[in-house]
């Protein structure tokens, strides 16, 4: 019976060899991703998808996933370390929703994929089975013989015991769906189970429902299906409901080659069984046939670990043995990639040829290597093939570049090459080249073949036109009768680049040229039509023709600019627009009528009925991603496509089987928030059927990604999205999954997201989220309830407060006045000390002068010598005392202007504290630096220098010999640390908080002034300190040590800017001594010296500055600017030096005037100042002074620059009577003022003759008086521009004034500025503008519309505002007039920004509802209504309506005009129209002031005044619905 049973099986299996063999095999689709990809690691133990379509991949080294686009190492967002217990990921399952099970070499892990937490139970190590019911609980089958379930409420495992099971045995353990738990193993020992829940717990009831005849060697369970395959290699299929074993196939001869079988799937009606050591076969179902199963081999070959079905697709999941994971999936078509840079080819060279004959060989031609032919060809077959390689060398092909091949008759194949045409006979078997002489060259370069008849044969060529080629009849091997050339453009190569040719029928050709378009060409009348493309799609590179095809819909033409449409009667075409700036190389037709293009980036199959497309690349499994011109064929016997590209070519087959159109959910996939990513879980919850989306208003800056898993077109989808409370229109997205959200107001939103699939044009259902925006504490609902509370409490406490407050008023006015006294006498101590202080320079001049000419004589005795250099010195220490009085008071009335800048601390502190070591070694002080290098920090640097020099001498003037110093700087905290000790006396407790106190400071000064210096330092470096936003403190340990600690912001750089100082000059004593009589030195008028002009107030620097200069100049001196300025009509000196500081007519103004005069603007001028500050340099420089020297000054400094002064008029007077004067430069180049008036000449000309569009060379020469080459001699030493660009950019810039200015057509402005074609002038006007005219001018036009909608919103803004601020600023005013009491007026003041506050917020919430044109309509006919209220207002319950209807609406029209303002202003320029906003709402409320006084005082009732300031809103109103009415 055994030998039967074995002979049937073997007789079985020969019919099943004997149908399968001569079937067609059927072709797949085929995907491979690995390490490149993203894998961790390329060996495959297990796969899971879950309820989402993402796939959970286990390999040797972690947990991956993918989700259609990403294949990443799963680890928790919050963390960097893996969840899992181990690394090899043996078998993943799910049990709950969103718990993953994950057997992993260390043991087992529950994944809550969620809330990205685990669980380990490292009990289960080494080998053990798992399964769920479905109840979703888990069932472990461990090796010590138990069965182990999962409690979720004690969260543990509990085990029952599985009575005489070999575990060595078992093969495979499940659960099916009537809870029968099924053990296969080898031993003929099946057991099957009943699992039972009861309240004891889960007991096991004994069934033997599985018998079988022989022993089982593989088995695989799926939920109400086993497979397996017993010892007779046969595979059978068993159903758990009717417990019945189906026979499939003898599977003997592919387990003796293929070996041990890892898995077993069923796909709808195919078994997918993989081998542990060498690939995956398939059992197709065959129902036609009468073995219903066929053996089909797969392209994988290494080992197989474990298969999944997908849950959605029609996909087959393959995890293999270093390999990565296969999606193995049936498709409408399948693309074989073949490369040719492969060691079996060894070809490097791009395909530019294909064809594919009747004997099975694919001929492919290369650029560079010739011809391979691969034999037998068939695209299924992934094994190579036998080739042969045809090249001149071991041929006669004419040249290793083939461009084409063309099946001709008389069983010919005829190929084009780089040197001429050859042919194959496929009777001789032999390769020919046929020389072809046309117009006595012999015909090169060709591309394209075709050969209507016998005698015939069209060449097209590359730069040589078209070639007609007769054959002589009579002959049976082709001769050449005549060969004749047809060209375009006179035969100019760059116009004759035909690339390819299309035959429609016998008697019409068409020719694709590159550059020049289409021609179409009746081949029996010898009449050639051009087509050109470029004036209808606005590109010339449309005119590039690679490839023309026809069908029923029309010529289809692949050109450089994307896919172009010719419809049927060639009169009207219009392009596709889908593929922009994607150049088609190839056009071919499937069975379905997609066209087939092929690209620089890959392959395009397009719909031509929806104009959609569908792309493949490399995310398709493409390995070719460029292709190359005329490398494209359709073999119609097979229907097989081939397109070459630049490593190799592919094939695409057509496949019999129908795929599904499958249109996924989309769902969320990611959260990042301020660039962070979140789990998106932790925010997300269910609520009634939506999904919200919860953020705190801390959290409105946010990216949500989301996604739609489509593991086989999932990149031609179209994303678009919308947030409905935002907007009603749908932002496109593309293909990116992310929509990014900013600044989202406290508040619900809709999120809608879709998807359009880009292949079929359809749409898929809207998924929607809900975003949830929480507000802040101070606006939820409690704390609304609590303000009411505080409202109510507030209202009655202000009542006594008031009462309260004006009790204590007249308390408060006399203190007030105390201190506004006592400040005003601090003041004009300050006051004193600084004006007192500009009186100090002149006579600190007149003695460091001297001085410095005393100590500059070489005769002086020592005696002379050391008593000048000790005034001298004091004189430098007492001008430093001046400075810092006059920082100190600048600093105090606040004309400190700060420029800050980056400045390398670091470098500037060493330097300071470095000047100070010579000092700290002569008194023996232990003087430590700290300094870190390196630091750059952004500061006022006139500031930082005072700060540290002040600080550094102040230490060490309170440092006793051989104390210690330390100075440190640092950063810490984003902040600047610098820090300062010093041993010493050190600072008592109680005087710490006095040393930085100005008034203190002065009392100091007037109790002892010798510490008043010390103590004005510190006041200095802590006022500057505080405008530099800093902090400075000091800490004292009283003769130990006293640390100062100055700590500094990194500020923003600001530009520089000047402002205007205004100085104080104060009552000055006048000195009671008898002045001292100063004879000046008698020196005649000179001729031959130069003139020197000197002004000073004071007598005695007058006598000084003219000694300085009697000995070499002509010296005149003037007490006052008005005689001086007399002088000048006189006599006009060679240089005029004037003090600054003067009455009447001062310095600055007598500068002014000497510059706005004509013949006294050239004088050079020296302001001699004691104003020392920048602000005051720059106003005197401003002013039209050379130079600007401040008192005391040096006596050599003043006299150098007078003597360059002097000079540089001299040098100007000697420049301009020379010939160099006659020049000027002009864009770097050295022009003539000839050759000026020459260019000047030359646009006259041409702006005359604008309209001509003869304006050209010869015409522009001859109007100048020029011959043509006289004119080019000329012009060339001047510019670098020829001519004809000259009058090209001219009429450029003619025609763009015209568009905008003038309403004239497209047209008209060409007559006018002289272009005669359209397509030039559009392309010079879009080349040079970036855009066509027509756009070019509505977008100006559209500039100009929404200027005109902000000025006039403007205007708008600045009269009803005016009527706000006025109704505000005259409130009090008004009651008082009407006769009201003072504390009623005070308390509806109060009650009205009390009231405002909540409306505020009221208003906030009323503009997510309605439009801000709307709210701000009805806040200025509120206002319009308060206005005519008022007119009736004569009670004070009245004014107290009055009070309220104003703080309802004062906050919101204010808010609302600012929110409008942003949305119709340009986002790059809100800085400067916000500041024309700010001079708007700043400079209002005058109007409304005037109106009202003016009225009452003519009318005699001001509450007809109040009214009339309604007219402020109607203007308001009327001019804001205006503006709101320009789109």
């Amino acid at each position: 019976m055994k030998y039967i049973y074995r002979t049937y099986l073997s007789l079985l299996y020969f019919l099943c060899l004997l149908f399968c063999l001569p079937l067609k095999v059927h072709a797949y689709s085929l995907r491979q991703f690995s390490n490149r990809d993203g894998l961790s690691n390329s060996a495959i133990l297990s796969l899971y998808q879950d309820d989402r379509g993402i796939i959970w991949i286990g390999s040797c080294d972690g947990m991956n996933i993918f989700d259609g686009t990403d294949i990443y190492l799963y680890t928790p967002i919050s963390s960097s370390k893996t969840l899992l217990s181990g690394n090899l990921i043996n078998q993943i399952i799910e049990s709950e929703k969103d718990i993953l099970w994950v057997q992993t070499n260390y043991g087992l892990n529950r994944l809550d994929t969620k809330q990205q937490t685990s669980q380990s139970f490292t009990e289960f190590k080494g080998q053990y089975f798992m399964a769920n019911n479905k109840d979703d609980m888990l069932f472990i089958l461990k090796d010590d013989g138990y069965l182990y379930y999962y409690q979720r409420e004690a969260q543990s495992f509990n085990r029952l015991e599985i009575p005489n099971l070999e575990f060595s045995h078992v093969l495979s353990m499940t659960v099916d769906s009537n809870d029968i738990l099924w053990i296969f193993t080898s031993n003929e020992e099946t057991q099957s189970y009943r699992i039972e829940n009861t309240k004891q717990g889960l007991t096991l009831t004994r069934k033997n429902l599985f018998t079988h005849s022989c022993k089982l060697y593989h088995a695989f369970a799926e939920k109400d299906m086993a497979y397996f395959i017993d010892e007779t290699y046969a595979l059978y299929e068993y159903d758990f409901n009717n417990r019945q074993a189906y026979y499939i196939a003898d599977l003997r001869s592919q387990i003796e080659v293929h070996g041990e079988v890892s898995s077993i799937i069923k796909q709808k009606n195919d078994y997918y069984i993989g081998f542990k050591n060498s690939g995956l076969i398939v059992l197709k179902y065959m129902s036609s046939q009468k073995m219903k199963y066929q053996i089909q081999k797969t392209e994988i070959h290494s080992g197989i670990f474990c298969l999944m079905k997908d849950k959605f697709q029609d996909i087959v999941w393959i995890g293999t043995d270093g390999q990565g994971v296969y999606m193995y999936y049936n498709d409408t078509f399948s693309i074989t990639n073949t490369l040719l840079d492969t060691p079996v080819y060894q070809i490097s060279n791009p395909v530019r040829a294909l064809y594919y004959d009747q004997e099975q060989t694919l001929w492919i031609g290369t650029k560079g290597s010739g011809i391979l032919c691969i034999k037998k060809y068939t695209p299924d077959n992934s094994m190579p093939m036998s080739s042969d390689r045809i090249t001149p060398y071991n041929s006669a092909l004419a040249d290793n570049s083939v461009y084409c091949f063309a099946p001709g008759c008389k069983d010919k194949l005829w190929i084009g090459t780089e040197n001429g045409i050859n042919y194959y006979s496929y009777l001789s078997r032999q390769l020919k080249e046929l020389p072809i002489i046309a117009n006595g060259e012999k015909v090169k370069y060709v591309h394209s073949i075709k050969q209507p008849n016998d005698t015939t044969l069209w060449v097209s060529t590359v730069g040589e036109g078209i070639v007609k080629v007769i054959f002589d009849a009579s002959t049976a091997t082709p001769t050449v009768k005549s060969a004749s050339r047809t060209v375009i453009d006179n035969g100019r190569m760059a116009s004759n680049y035909f690339f390819t040719s299309y035959q429609e029928n016998d008697s019409i050709l068409w020719f694709g040229n590159r550059g020049c378009g289409a021609y179409r060409m009746n081949v029996e009348t010898g009449e050639m039509i051009p087509h050109r493309f470029d004036s209808i799609v606005s590109s010339q590179t449309a005119n590039d023709i690679f490839a023309i095809y026809k069908n029923a819909k029309g010529y289809w033409l692949g050109t450089s600019s994307g896919l172009l449409h010719l419809e049927q009667d060639d009169s009207l075409y219009t392009k596709a627009d889908l593929f922009l700036n994607n150049t088609v190389h190839g056009v071919l037709e499937d069975h379905q009528g997609d066209l087939w293009l092929s690209t620089n980036q890959g392959l395009i199959r397009f719909n031509p009925e929806t104009r959609t497309g569908q792309t493949y690349n490399s995310g398709n499994g493409l390995e070719i991603t460029e292709f190359s011109d005329g490398a494209f064929y359709k073999d119609v016997v097979s229907e097989t496509l081939f397109f070459g590209g630049t490593n190799g070519f592919i094939s695409i087959q057509t496949n019999d089987c129908i795929t599904e159109e499958y249109m996924p959910q989309i769902t969320l996939k990611g959260l990042s928030i301020f660039g962070k990513e979140h789990n998106i879980h932790k925010f997300l919850y269910e609520k009634e059927g939506k999904t919200i989306l919860q953020l705190d208003y801390s959290q409105n800056f946010f990216q949500l990604n989301f996604m739609a898993i489509d593991y086989i077109n999932g990149n031609n989808y179209s994303f678009y999205y919308k947030l409905e409370e935002m907007s009603n229109q749908w932002i496109e997205n593309g293909t990116s999954t992310s929509a990014i959200f900013s600044n989202l107001a406290p508040g619900e939103y809709s999120l809608l997201v879709k998807y359009k699939n880009n292949i079929n044009g359809q749409e898929s259902q809207t998924q929607s989220v809900i975003i949830r925006i929480t507000p802040p504490w101070y606006l939820s609902p409690l704390a609304y309830m609590v303000y009411f509370i505080l409202f109510a409490l507030l209202c009655t406490a202000g009542i006594y407060r008031l009462i309260y407050i004006y009790r204590r008023k007249q308390h408060r006015m006399l203190d007030k006045m105390n201190r506004e006294k006592k400040e005003e006498i601090y003041e004009s101590k300050l006051r004193f000390f600084t004006n007192i202080t500009h009186e100090f320079c002149t006579p600190l001049t007149l003695i460091y002068g001297p001085c410095e000419k005393i100590l500059a004589n070489p005769e002086i005795d020592a005696y002379t010598q050391k008593y000048a250099k000790m005034i001298q010195q004091n004189t430098e220490k007492l001008n430093n005392l001046i400075l810092e009085l006059l920082e100190f008071r600048r600093l105090e009335t606040g004309n400190k202007v700060l420029s800050i800048q980056q400045l390398s601390v670091s470098e500037k502190v060493r330097s300071i504290a470095e000047s100070f070591e010579e000092l700290a070694e002569n008194k023996e002080m232990n003087y430590q630096l700290h300094i870190s290098p390196g630091i750059e920090w952004n500061t006022d640097i006139s500031c930082f220098n005072k700060i540290v020099s002040n600080l550094i001498s102040n230490a060490f003037k309170y440092t006793p010999d051989k104390g210690i110093i330390t100075i440190e700087l640092k950063v810490e905290n984003q902040s600047l640390i610098f820090c300062i000790s010093n041993s010493g006396k050190g600072i008592a407790k109680e005087n710490l908080s006095k040393i930085f106190d100005r008034y203190k400071i002065l009392d100091s000064v007037e109790m002892n002034g010798k510490n008043s210096r010390t103590g004005l330092g510190l006041a200095i470096c802590k006022s500057m300190i505080t405008q530099l936003n800093g902090e400075i403190s000091v800490n004292s340990v009283l003769y130990e040590m006293t640390t100062f600690t100055v700590t500094l912001p990194n500020l923003p750089i600001t530009e520089r800017e000047t402002t205007q100082t205004t100085y104080e000059t104060g009552l000055l004593h006048t000195a009671t001594e008898e002045p001292i009589v100063l004879e000046k030195t008698a020196i005649e008028f000179d001729m031959g010296k130069r003139t020197i002009m000197v002004i000073d107030d004071d007598n005695s620097m007058l006598w000084f500055v003219s000694e300085l200069f009697a000995d070499k100049y002509n010296v005149c001196s003037f007490d006052n600017a008005k005689d001086a300025l007399s002088s000048l009509e006189q006599k006009q000196p060679d240089l005029i030096i004037s003090d600054v500081m003067m009455p009447g007519i001062d310095g600055l103004s007598f500068a002014q005037k000497i510059k706005q005069h004509k013949l006294w603007s050239h004088i050079p001028l020296i302001l001699l100042s004691a104003l020392h500050h920048e602000e005051d340099q720059v106003k005197g420089i401003e002013s039209g002074a050379e130079a600007y020297v401040t008192k005391p000054f040096n006596v050599k400094y003043l006299e150098k620059i007078v003597y360059r002064l002097i000079k540089r008029e001299a040098d100007l007077k000697e420049y301009y009577s020379s010939i160099f004067s006659s020049f000027t430069m002009e864009h770097g180049n050295c022009i003539h003022k000839e050759d000026q008036e020459f260019l000047d000449k030359m646009l006259e000309i041409i702006e005359k003759n604008i309209a001509n569009p003869d304006l050209q060379v010869e015409l522009l020469s001859s109007e100048m008086g020029y011959s043509p080459r006289q004119f080019y001699r000329k012009l060339k030493p001047i510019t670098e521009q020829s001519p004809a660009d000259i009058i090209k950019e001219y009429r450029l810039t003619m025609a763009e004034r015209l568009l905008i200015a003038k309403n004239l057509t497209i047209e008209e402005i060409m007559d006018q500025t002289g272009f005669n074609n359209r397509g030039t002038f559009y392309k010079l006007f879009s080349k040079r503008y970036g855009m066509p005219p027509r756009q070019y001018r509505e977008q100006q036009k559209e500039n100009v519309k929404k200027e005109k909608k902000v000025f006039l919103f403007l205007l708008a803004f600045f009269f009803y505002i005016d009527g706000v601020y006025t109704i505000i600023d005259m409130a009090t005013a008004y009651g008082s007039a009407l006769g009201l009491s003072s504390t009623g007026l005070l308390l509806a003041l109060l009650l009205t920004q009390i009231v405002a506050f909540p409306f505020a917020i009221i208003f906030g919430r009323l503009a997510k509802k309605y439009s801000a044109e709307k709210l701000i309509t009805v806040c200025i006919v509120a206002y319009l209504g308060v206005a005519i209220f008022a007119i009736f207002l004569h009670y004070q319950w009245q004014f107290w309506v009055l009070a309220v209807w104003v703080g309802m609406f004062q906050g919101g029209v204010q808010a609302l005009s600012r929110s409008y303002f942003t949305k119709i202003i340009p986002a790059n320029q809100s800085g400067e129209f916000f500041g024309l906003m700010d001079i708007c709402g700043k400079g209002a409320s005058f109007m409304g002031t005037t109106i009202v006084s003016l009225i009452s005082q003519l009318t005699g009732n001001i509450n007809i005044g109040v009214g009339m300031i309604a007219v402020l809103f109607v203007i308001g109103i009327i001019l804001f619905r205006r503006a709101a009415a320009l789109e």
